[in-house]
This record gives C-alpha cells, structure tokens and sequence, in this order.
C-alpha cells in the first residue's frame, strides 16, 4: 500500500514540475522583448520613430515642410498623445525642422538635443533661425525636461534600453556634433548616428567607442563622406536603412559608393525613398517586410565555372592561357560584360588563378578561382644512336615549372613489346643517355612526357624513330 501511495506521490509531483516549467515558457515567450523602427520617408531628411509596448522615442523631424507627412503618420501609429523621448541629433534644418509642429500636438516627457551650435538669427537675413525656433518650442513647453546628454547616459522605453554612445561635444562642426545613440532589445541593437561624417566615425573607432549594432541607420543620409569603409567593418551590422532623398540643390542621396560599401559586406539595404521603413525586432529576431535595395550586387560569394577539362600550358613562351568562364551570383548568370577577368600564373604549368572583378555598374566586389595548367607538349630537340648501337642520346626542351619527364620507348613501333620507360626528376633537365640497348635491334621508337607533381602529365610528343 505505502509503494503505492509513493508511487502516486511521485507521478502527482512530476506532473505540477512539468506544469511549472511549461507556465514557466509560456512566461519568458509573453514578455519577450519586441521594438519596432519607424523611418519615416520625409524627402531629404531624417524622421525616425520608435515604438516598444506603448511607449515612444522620436529621432528627429525632417525640415519644416514635412510636418504634415510626419503629423499624419504619428497619428497612424502613436496611441495616445505622448512621447516619452525626443532625440534631436544636430541642429540642422533637415533634422529638427517639424519639432515645433510635433510640439504642440504631443505631450514630450524628454528631449535630449546637442549643444548650440547655429544662431538664434540668421546673420544674413536677420529672421529667426530653424534652431532658434527649434529652442522656442522647447523653452515654450511646461515641464519639459531637456538638456543636452552626455556619454554613457542611458533611458529606457518598454522593453527598449538607450545608451548614448557620443555626446556631439566633441564636434566642431554641424554634423560632427551629432548625437549618436545605441538601442538595444532582446539583444538586438540599433546605432543611429545622425549626419555623422567619416572624420568623426575615425575618432569615435580610435577611442574604441561600443558601436557594434545590428541595424545601422546610415549616416548623413548616405553622403559619400559618411558610413566609410572602416566604419561599417567595425559596426559589422546586417541591416542598413537610408533616411534619404534630394536635397534642395538637386543632389540625390544615398551615392553610389556608399551603397556600394554596403553591397560588398552584403549588409541588407533599405531606402526610405522606397517607402516608409519598418523594422521589427520581436524574440530577439529582426524583420521586415519593406523591398531590399539591390541597385548593386556583390560577387564574392558567388561562383565561377570554368568550360573545360584540361589545360595545357601555351607551345608559345610567355603566352597566358585564358579558359572561357561562366560567372554566377545568387544563382543567376552574369553578363560577361559586367565584370572583368585577369590571369595570374597562366604562362606555365601549375596552379594558375582566375580573378573576376565587378564593373561597378551592378556587380561588386571580386571573386577567385583557381585551374591546373598541365606541362607544355615537350619537343624532342636531338635524337642519335651510338655506333655500337647499345646506346642513345636524347635531347629536349626543358619547362622549368616542370617536376621532370618520362622517356618512354621501345623496339616495337606499337610500344607494346620490349616497352620501357623512366623517370628524369627536375624540370631544367633536358638531356638523357640510355644504355643497354640490343645491337641487333636495327629501330627503337621513343616519346617524352612532362610531368608536374600534384598537377598531371603533358602530352606525350610525337613518336620519333632512332636507327
């Protein structure tokens, strides 16, 4: 009786364990994390707002002709009349130009913006500045907490963190003066870094800022002088979106050479000229249903197939041999005419490479493959047989990238019978005596092969006969 009861006990207690642990999962799947980055299309300009269960931080506003777009989409998807945090990277127009509309229509619990950097006035024309109305709106809202961050300094909204990663303090310019902040949910992170020009993105790499970041909101809406080289391999993010457009002297951004840095890294592009931006992080996963920009294309992980299936290294001294290739990225074929292919190590036998490299008109990047190149068909300079008869001398030309010869030959003009062949090591050695031929043999026949070790063998030269 008691083995029974003890029995029930123990299967009663493992089914409230196992009970305990799926509430348990269902727990950490309720309340795991979720963030979502609005880039909202403004023309030349940034407004990006994000969004964590019900709370709200927005960066930037575009210029002052934007308010209705940005009023208007606020409308859409603010519940409510609040924002927690307002983030004015730098004071130029293009980037605080709406805030006074935004002011008035949305209580702002927090607004972090960089040091003054423009006049109040316009000097030239002495109306008030788009930062001097920026300031008004700010000092004209009651109980507004504002000031200008510092490094380090950190929020939260919902299941979002924020650290400022630079302050702007640093700058001497407008855009070097931009505030760079790092969101971070469920271990995915944002870096947003304003108009931030490569001279500075070079600073903050030198002092080891933390910038590492998941989804990088390109800089200076993909100015050639921003988002450089070094900056993207230190950051490593796989997403890229481009607040961008025309600026008013016609001047279309992102350019080519940023879009092209993104494409070598195969970073996932997207532009807000394409449409509103939305990125979800929800469970620690990244999303989005917006269309990828793909105006360039990178080759490096794609394949080149070489037509053919031996190769020999050219009769003509010096010549490259330069085998017909196909050249595949993401499993569609590439136009010859977009990319452009060099040799290397072609002129003699051996591992030689195939470089392709992309034109840049759609293609980037370069892509390596290498093929062996087998010995040269060797030529049989001198042949002579002694006066005894019991022995020949062979001369030929010599491949000195050539690992040695074979000498085959044989009294039987098929090579069948009294076949013989051996082995001459070294590749400048180009000069045989062979003994212990029959006298009473009136013809041999004979051939020359060069070999390359790990490589294979040439072709054999024509048969000559020796009397």
């Amino acid at each position: 009786m008691r083995n029974i009861m003890l029995k029930r006990t123990i299967k009663l207690f493992l089914f409230v364990l196992v009970s305990l642990g799926c509430l348990a999962v269902v727990k950490v799947q309720a309340n795991a994390g979720e963030l979502k980055m609005h880039t909202i299309y403004v023309g030349h300009g940034d407004c990006i707002l994000l969004e964590s269960k019900g709370h709200y931080m927005l960066v930037d506003s575009g210029e002052s002709s934007a308010k209705d777009t940005i009023l208007n989409y606020l409308e859409n998807h603010v519940v409510g009349d609040t924002i927690d945090y307002v983030v004015a990277t730098h004071a130029d127009k293009d980037h605080i130009g709406s805030f006074p509309a935004i002011f008035k229509k949305y209580e702002i619990k927090n607004i972090v913006y960089s040091e003054p950097m423009k006049p109040y006035y316009n000097p030239d024309t002495g109306k008030e500045s788009h930062y001097g109305k920026f300031m008004d709106a700010v000092n004209e809202e009651e109980g507004l907490v504002h000031s200008n961050p510092y490094e380090g300094q950190t929020w939260t909204f919902g299941d979002a963190s924020v650290k400022v990663i630079f302050d702007g303090r640093q700058g001497t310019t407008y855009n070097e003066s931009s505030i760079v902040t790092k969101v971070t949910c469920d271990n995915k992170s944002i870096l947003m870094t304003g108009d931030l020009p490569t001279t500075m993105e070079e600073k903050l790499m030198a002092k080891k800022y933390n910038m590492k970041a998941d989804i990088l909101k390109v800089g200076h809406h993909g100015a050639a002088a921003s988002t450089c080289a070094d900056f993207l391999d230190y950051v490593k993010p796989a997403y890229a979106v481009i607040p961008n457009g025309y600026t008013e002297e016609g001047t279309y951004f992102p350019r080519d050479s940023v879009l092209q840095r993104l494409a070598l890294r195969f970073i996932k592009t997207y532009l807000a000229t394409e449409g509103d931006i939305v990125m979800n992080i929800k469970n620690g996963i990244i999303s989005t249903t917006h269309k990828e920009n793909k105006k360039f294309q990178c080759i490096s992980r794609g394949q080149i197939v070489v037509i053919g299936d031996k190769f020999y290294a050219s009769n003509t001294i010096g010549k490259k041999v330069t085998p017909k290739i196909h050249v595949y990225a993401n499993g569609e074929l590439i136009p010859a005419s977009q990319y452009k292919v060099t040799y290397k190590d072609a002129t003699h036998t051996g591992v030689a490479t195939i470089k392709v490299t992309g034109t840049k008109e759609k293609y980037v990047g370069t892509l390596n493959t290498t093929f062996n190149l087998l010995p040269r068909l060797s030529k049989l300079l001198k042949w002579s047989r002694s006066k005894n008869k019991k022995k020949f001398k062979l001369q030929w030309s010599a491949q000195n990238y050539a690992s040695g010869y074979t000498i085959w030959y044989s009294s039987d003009k098929n090579m069948v019978k009294d076949s013989h062949k051996i082995t001459i090591k070294g590749g400048k050695h180009n000069t045989k005596t062979l003994k212990g031929l029959k006298k009473k043999k009136k013809k041999y026949y004979i051939k020359i092969q060069a070999f390359t070790n790990g490589i294979g063998k040439g072709k054999w030269t024509t048969k000559k006969c020796i009397k």
